[in-house]
């Protein structure tokens, strides 16, 4: 029971400690003042963020064609070496008697 009292003792001081606050007076336009600068820090994050200003579409354009270029040129010449690959594997094959014809293979 003393805990009950105790707590509504704090209790009735804390909302007796809420009435003695008094409204603060702000300084005329304060609200406005201070917009002005939130905004105004927004627009230098917004101006600081843009490092790619001069990649404009006419530069995507050209990256794009050159990314293109580069791609289809390694893929012929990708296939191209592939069937010299498959020469030079079985030419290495054949010099160390490693061939997989039919022929040279033995059953054990």
């Amino acid at each position: 029971m003393k805990d009950k009292i105790n707590i509504n003792q704090l209790v009735d001081e804390t909302l007796e400690s809420v009435s003695k606050i008094e409204t603060v007076k702000a300084p005329p336009f304060f609200k406005d003042k201070v917009m002005n600068r939130i905004t105004k820090e927004k627009e230098k994050e917004i101006d600081g963020v843009r490092y790619l200003n001069w990649f404009t579409p006419k530069y995507q354009a050209a990256a794009l064609i050159c990314f293109i270029f580069l791609n289809a040129s390694a893929l012929l010449f990708n296939t191209n070496t592939s069937n010299n690959y498959t020469e030079e594997i079985s030419d290495f094959a054949d010099v160390y008697g490693i061939s997989s014809t039919i022929s040279d293979t033995y059953i054990y």
